[in-house]
């Protein structure tokens, strides 16, 4: 056997142990991500993940070697193409990913790449000298004035919105500016934990977006139950003082007299003879 087939067995060999010996695996694409913000998050979650590139090839031979048909479908489907680390532990996947995001770094947006938010440029001193760069600032949209020998932005403006394409003069606009809208961390983008698949949408969804959407969904309950007259504890005393309300607007419109509503019509009934001695006294 050749020192390269030796190699890789010795590496598949690696591969499939350490794919055994952790509950935990999570796939990265490491394309375009530094080589500092890997290290850092390895440096951060030492004794606790284990970090490691591996070839597509090799992996998918590991794979086969574990016996388990959920481990080799989940590589099969998730790690068959691209560049690929391993990061493996016995942690929860969620926790984990949650804590890769706090060593975050923020990058420049460059020409091709293409947005997945507003990006705003805020009013305010640039900082740049007046010059020939107002004409690539107006190029780009922004609004400007010259103010103590230095570019304002005079309002806060939207120069790219979700999907656009990033050109080169907005990414040389955005660098002279030094907004760096992009969040570089450690991403997952699928998981295999216990048997069960996370990805990169489940993984990626954090606390407050939790928090947004059971409000909203506790907010959209509440409006359905009001429309369908549902009594829930949270519904019901809307419900009763929306019935009194209408329940009083009707014994007005019918004239019936209780405590409730001859207050209201003598009110009424006042304002209308005011009104009425003031056309007589104009008459």
């Amino acid at each position: 056997m050749s020192k390269q087939l030796l190699l890789k067995k010795r590496i598949v060999d690696e591969i499939l142990n350490l794919l055994e010996s952790y509950r935990t695996v999570m796939l990265v694409n490491t394309y375009k991500v530094k080589a500092s913000t890997i290290n850092e998050a390895r440096k951060r979650l030492r004794g606790r993940a284990v970090f490691k590139h591996v070839k597509t090839t090799l992996l998918q031979k590991a794979a086969e070697k574990t016996g388990s048909q959920k481990m080799m479908g989940f590589l099969k489907k998730y790690g068959s193409s691209g560049s690929i680390m391993l990061i493996l532990s016995n942690e929860e996947p969620y926790e984990l990913q949650q804590e890769l995001r706090k060593y975050s770094i923020k990058l420049p947006l460059s020409a091709g790449d293409i947005v997945d938010r507003e990006i705003v440029v805020p009013a305010g001193n640039t900082g740049l000298p007046a010059g020939p760069v107002i004409s690539s600032l107006n190029e780009v949209g922004l609004p400007t004035r010259i103010e103590t020998g230095s570019i304002w932005i005079t309002r806060d403006t939207v120069v790219a919105k979700p999907g656009d394409v990033i050109t080169p003069q907005l990414a040389a606009v955005l660098s002279k500016l030094n907004i760096r809208p992009v969040e570089a961390y450690v991403k997952t983008y699928a998981a295999l934990c216990d048997g069960i698949v996370y990805t990169e949408e489940s993984l990626s969804i954090t606390v407050e977006d939790i928090k947004n959407s059971a409000a909203k969904s506790l907010e959209n309950a509440l409006k359905i139950a009001l429309t369908i007259l549902f009594p829930t504890p949270e519904s019901i005393g809307m419900m009763l003082r929306e019935a009194f309300s209408k329940a009083i607007s009707l014994g007005i419109r019918s004239e019936y007299y209780d405590e409730n509503t001859v207050k209201i019509m003598l009110q009424t009934a006042r304002a209308l003879a005011e009104q009425l001695e003031k056309s007589l006294e104009k008459a």
